[in-house]
């Protein structure tokens, strides 16, 4: 058990600085004085690094070995978040969200690579261990931050998230680690049909996620809700995930394939996403299921690479194919989405194209996980 909860602690820390932006965007508009779009460079820029930046994490990864590398973002994300939450102005805010942004990619690239060193037997268990880090820590931070906000400020709410970072370096870093060779170096697999439909389904899900976790609160305020209740949504979603992700962890190794968890999973986040659009009476409920098709989703989808390549080097290629293209285009969806709603006056276009996308990925996840990626 001491070995599991380090690398449980380090999904904890990689979302609250993305995911608990989002019920602050309201306070952080007013308070720097920016409109919607660039508000929604908050959660775009460290979803956008963590595209751009993952091709850093192999190199990392042979220099230093997985314990250095993953200990030594985490402290770039602790000590940097807590710069940025200090610095006046918006354009200081943004400028240090980048390397936060770097640092949680170079962590988040190197965990399939974990898993595979320690967990190769039960992949979608190793890869569950960090991605329900990533759920509690999404969680808590949508839960937390309109409280936390009301008595320390946007700001301090920040500090808060980049402490628990800072502070969870030390148990990753005093945890025993597999021994490891330096993995050899492998190229990134552009021209594998499957790698990158397992990019697309990524990217997908991805826009799903961000953009419902940095709009949803925002949009409900604009249909009356309160910022309370309406942040309440944004923690429900995540709340729920992180329980289905649980158990889609647990029984993913044992029961069904690969294809039949994504394309239920996608079949869920259709029905959610289009009532939430037509702002059908039952927002909880509908929050709710899409919270459980993202909570299957994401899951499995980061235990893809290690279905579908064998070494150490080969998973860490594909992993940064994965997150680099499909964080890249994702990274796009708070923002654009933020610029939708300010030309359209309303979120009713925004959603509808959080729907949209909910449609293409059921599209794409039925061709994602063929036998031949599947062990």
């Amino acid at each position: 058990m001491a070995r599991l909860l380090p690398l449980f602690l380090v999904g904890l820390v990689l979302r609250p600085q993305i995911v608990g932006i989002g019920p602050l965007l309201p306070e952080v508009q007013d308070s720097l004085d920016i409109s919607h779009g660039v508000a929604g460079l908050l959660p775009t820029i460290p979803v956008l690094c963590m595209g751009v930046f993952a091709p850093l994490a192999p190199p990392m990864l042979r220099r230093y070995g997985s314990r250095l590398a993953v200990g030594a973002s985490l402290a770039l994300v602790g000590l940097v978040g807590v710069v940025r939450a200090l610095v006046p102005g918006a354009p200081l805010v943004l400028l240090f969200t980048v390397p936060l942004g770097v640092g949680i990619a170079i962590a988040g690239t190197l965990l399939p690579v974990v898993v595979k060193e320690e967990y190769p037997e039960r992949p979608a268990l190793g890869t569950g261990l960090y991605t329900t880090g990533i759920n509690v820590g999404a969680t808590i931070a949508a839960v937390a931050a309109a409280p936390l906000a009301v008595v320390a400020g946007w700001r301090g709410t920040l500090v808060a998230y980049s402490a628990a970072s800072a502070l969870f370096v030390l148990p990753w870093l005093w945890r025993t680690h597999a021994p490891a060779a330096p993995p050899e170096r492998a190229p990134l697999p552009w021209r594998s049909t499957v790698a990158m439909a397992i990019a697309a389904t990524f990217a997908l899900q991805s826009i799903l996620f961000y953009g419902f976790n940095a709009w949803l609160a925002d949009a409900y305020t604009e249909r009356g809700w309160s910022d309370t209740s309406a942040g309440g949504l944004v923690a429900v979603m995540n709340g729920v995930a992180l329980v289905v992700g649980i158990g889609a962890a647990v029984t993913a190794d044992r029961t069904g394939s690969r294809r039949s968890f994504l394309l239920v999973a996608s079949a869920l986040a259709v029905a959610g996403a289009v009532l939430i659009a037509a702002d059908v009476a039952g927002a909880w409920a509908w929050t709710a299921l899409l919270g459980a098709a993202m909570g299957v989703l994401f899951t499995i989808v980061m235990t893809l690479p290690l279905d579908a390549a064998r070494e150490r080097s080969e998973i860490a290629a594909l992993s940064t194919l994965m997150l680099g293209v499909g964080y890249s285009i994702s990274a796009l969806a708070p923002v654009a989405l933020g610029a939708v709603r300010d030309a359209s006056g309303s979120f009713t276009l925004p959603l509808a194209l959080l729907a949209g996308d909910a449609v293409l990925l059921f599209a794409v996840a039925a061709f994602t996980a063929p036998a031949r990626a599947v062990r």
